[in-house]
């Protein structure tokens, strides 16, 4: 008899949504998604773990390098991340298989976050007034005043980057196959989408505009994406040739 498993697609897709619904009704006074007395309530999956080169390095908490892939700001950011893995997803999955996309999708996710405080600490964008007084409030409450920066304690958090991985490797696999957008309303090759979707980050990045950061993330998934998937190709290219 053949057991009917779940797909690691729609399992993600489920732990994003229960992440995303306990942690409306579990809260914690937070800011920047660090416990902080004062702080407004939070999700207490992004209290624990939410990535930022200050809790992850600084304090050790090595873990929210894979859980902040799982925790979303509101509900429009988790619909739309789960919306597109939903879409995009099952072609990577058949074609790498279980264990190796999952892999792909949560090594895309950390390269989304560690990218993100790369260019943060080369000063490709500068945090605001008020993010600025936040976190030199909370280095002063961890007593690590005068020891970090600011960039070290921008939080980041979704699926976006390993998301991002996700559609490159779609673009790698099928760049001619043509998906229709709901927003802007147009009919395009997966490999035109793409590199809008590199066009974009990059102008946002460059320019310091609204998410900056955000953008920063997603674009470190989409190198990774790149760099796995064109290894891959390269692998397959050589094996092909000496058969």
């Amino acid at each position: 008899m053949n057991e009917r498993r779940l797909s690691v697609t729609n399992s993600l897709i489920i732990i994003n949504a229960v992440v995303f619904v306990v942690g409306l009704l579990a809260q914690r006074p937070a800011v920047l998604g660090i416990s902080y007395p004062g702080g407004s309530p939070t999700s207490v999956f992004e209290v624990v773990g939410a990535y930022s080169w200050f809790s992850c390095f600084m304090q050790g908490e090595i873990w929210r390098l894979i859980t902040y892939q799982f925790v979303h700001a509101n509900f429009g950011h988790l619909l739309f991340n789960m919306w597109a893995l939903y879409f995009f997803g099952p072609a990577v999955e058949y074609a790498m298989g279980s264990r190796r996309y999952l892999a792909f999708y949560l090594t895309c996710g950390v390269a989304g976050a560690l990218f993100s405080s790369f260019l943060s600490g080369l000063g490709f964008y500068a945090p605001g007034n008020s993010l600025l007084m936040a976190c030199n409030e909370l280095a002063a409450y961890t007593g690590y005043s005068g020891m970090v920066e600011v960039w070290q304690m921008i939080p980041l958090i979704g699926a976006s980057a390993a998301l991002y991985g996700v559609i490159i490797a779609t673009a790698f696999m099928y760049p001619d196959a043509r998906i229709s957008l709901l927003f802007p309303p147009i009919t395009l090759k997966l490999r035109t989408f793409a590199l809008w979707v590199v066009g974009i980050a990059s102008f946002i990045i460059l320019f310091n505009l609204d998410n900056a950061g955000g953008e920063a993330g997603h674009l470190g998934g989409i190198i990774m994406g790149a760099l796995i998937m064109y290894i891959r190709k390269l692998r397959q290219r050589h094996h092909d040739s000496s058969l």
